[in-house]
Formats: C-alpha cells, sequence, structure tokens
C-alpha cells in the first residue's frame, strides 16, 4: 500500500513528540484523523500506527466510535477484526448494537444509505437490534454520522457532497475549511461578536449567523 508523504511526516513528528502533546495544525494530521481523534477519543499515536499498519481511512471512525461506546482501546476492534469479524459483529461482542450506527435522516437518501436508511425506517425501534447492516453499509454511516457531530452540520450536507462524488477525506477538508460552525465547537476559539451595523443596515456580522444543526445523539 503507497502512503502519502504527509502520512511519512505525520507518523515522525508523533513518534518525535511526547504523546500527551497537543494537536497542532491540519498538518500533518489530516482533518479526517483530526475529527476521529477530537470527536471520538482516538489517540494521535495509534491514529498514525493503525494507517501504517494499512487500516483504510474510512474505517477509523468505526474503530474511534466502537471505542468510544465499549469503552475499549481501539486496538482491542482491530484485533477483532483481525478474528475475521464484521463490524456489526463486534459491537454486538461488546455488548452493543445496530442503534450506535443510526443518523436520524428526514428522507431517503439514495444510495449508498438508501438500504440502511429503509431499515431502521421500516423497523419497530424496539427491535433494532434485529437489523443486519454490512461493514459497507457501518462504515458508510460512521463516516456520516461523525461529519455530522462532529463539523455540526445537517446530514443532508454530507449526502450532497458524496453524491458528487468527494470520498470522505476530501469531504472532512471541506466541512473543515469552509464551515464556521466549526469555530464554536468545545476546545476551539469562538467567533467574535458582531459589530453594530451602521444606522439602516442589517447590523449581521458572523458571530450572528444561526450555529448548524447538530443530530440527535443515537440512541443506546
Amino acid at each position: 500500500m503507497r502512503r502519502s508523504l504527509w502520512l511519512t511526516a505525520a507518523a515522525v513528528a508523533v513518534l518525535a513528540a511526547p504523546v500527551a502533546a497537543a494537536l497542532g495544525p491540519l498538518e500533518p494530521i489530516a482533518a479526517l484523523h483530526r475529527a476521529v481523534h477530537e470527536s471520538l477519543g482516538l489517540p494521535e499515536p495509534l491514529i498514525v500506527r493503525l494507517l501504517e499498519q494499512g487500516l483504510p481511512q474510512d474505517h477509523l471512525p468505526v474503530v474511534g466510535l466502537l471505542s468510544q461506546r465499549a469503552g475499549v482501546p481501539g486496538e482491542r476492534i482491530v484485533a477483532l477484526r483481525g478474528e475475521g469479524l464484521s463490524f456489526l459483529d463486534i459491537s454486538i461482542r461488546l455488548g452493543l448494537g445496530p442503534e450506535i450506527f443510526h443518523v436520524p435522516i428526514a428522507a431517503d437518501p439514495g444510495p449508498p444509505y438508501g438500504k440502511a436508511w429503509g431499515y431502521y425506517k421500516k423497523t419497530p425501534r424496539a427491535r433494532w437490534n434485529t437489523i443486519v447492516l454490512s461493514d459497507r453499509e457501518v462504515i458508510d454511516l460512521v463516516n456520516l454520522k461523525l461529519c455530522v457531530d462532529h463539523y455540526r452540520v445537517p446530514p443532508e450536507r454530507v449526502i450532497e457532497l458524496r453524491r458528487k462524488g468527494q470520498g470522505f477525506a476530501a469531504i472532512h477538508g471541506d466541512l473543515a475549511g469552509r464551515n464556521g460552525a466549526k469555530l464554536d465547537s468545545p476546545g476551539r476559539g469562538k467567533s467574535k461578536p458582531a459589530k453594530p451595523g451602521k444606522p439602516g443596515s442589517k447590523g449581521r456580522g458572523r458571530g450572528s449567523e444561526p450555529p448548524g444543526s447538530r443530530a440527535a445523539e443515537a440512541p443506546g
């Protein structure tokens, strides 16, 4: 598997710095990896190590979510994958279930989310533990959930970017760079209050823009 130059740089930077050091600018950690670290708690050195070992980037959010919800190290999730278990099987073994992958979407989103959306829509909530999801469906849902939760955007915005052919790494880069709501997320600097407008003007500044909607927490 060919590794990009940023990955090599990330490995060198992480190994050379104390584990407890705070993440710096987006380089050398890509926006997707930063979101996994900040929202799901997957340690930065572990992210680099898993990528070096060949874990696909879009699997990182699933490892992070299962690790966070089950209270087990990310290495445990990867080890269970190595035993041949699907992500759904791993969640069940850890006492979780399909409900943790649910993302509220108002209308049928179509591919690649349509089938999974239909499972949750047609199955009574009390029986969500009977839903069977493929690895691809789990990966798509968890990556969608991470974008929605981390950047505080509606799922439809992420779905639209996917319809345009963007992969999740590109979507994270887009949302991290253009979504003003990210400035008000926990641990980040808040936007400055808007300056009063001139008489007769609307007097609306960045600080007065309504924040992006946040998806409801998945049941579990």
